[in-house]
C-alpha cells in the first residue's frame, strides 16, 4: 500500500502511476484522500485501468486502519462515491451503501 500511496501523492498530479499500483488491493485512508490526486473519480479510473481495487477505510492516526464503522464516517465521502467500502460493521454500512446508491 505504502509502495503506491506514497509515491502517487508525490506523482500523481503528472499522471504517473508507480509501479505499485497496479495488480493491487488499496486502502485510502479516508483522512488522505485530499492527497490522492483526482479523488474520487480521476483516481478510481487510474486505478480500474492498472487493475487495482480501491477501498476507502477510516481515518489513520499513525497506527492501525480501522474501517468506516460509523454512518458519519460513511457521510464523509464524497457523492457518487463508487469504489469499495472498508468496514467491520457491515451490518450498519451495507444499508448505507445500498441507499447511496439509489438516491443517485
Amino acid at each position: 500500500m505504502q509502495a503506491c500511496l506514497v509515491r502517487y501523492i508525490g506523482f500523481g498530479w503528472t499522471g504517473f502511476l508507480p509501479d505499485g499500483c497496479r495488480h493491487t488491493v488499496l486502502l485510502v485512508p479516508l483522512n488522505y484522500t485530499w492527497a490522492m490526486w483526482g479523488w474520487p473519480n480521476r483516481f478510481l479510473s487510474r486505478m480500474t485501468k492498472a487493475d487495482t481495487e480501491v477501498f476507502v477505510a477510516g481515518d489513520y492516526h499513525g497506527g492501525s486502519l480501522d474501517g468506516i464503522d460509523t454512518e458519519e464516517e460513511f457521510r464523509r465521502l464524497p457523492a457518487g462515491y463508487s469504489g469499495g467500502v472498508w468496514t467491520d460493521e457491515i451490518g450498519l454500512i451495507a444499508p448505507l451503501v445500498t441507499g447511496a446508491r439509489l438516491a443517485q
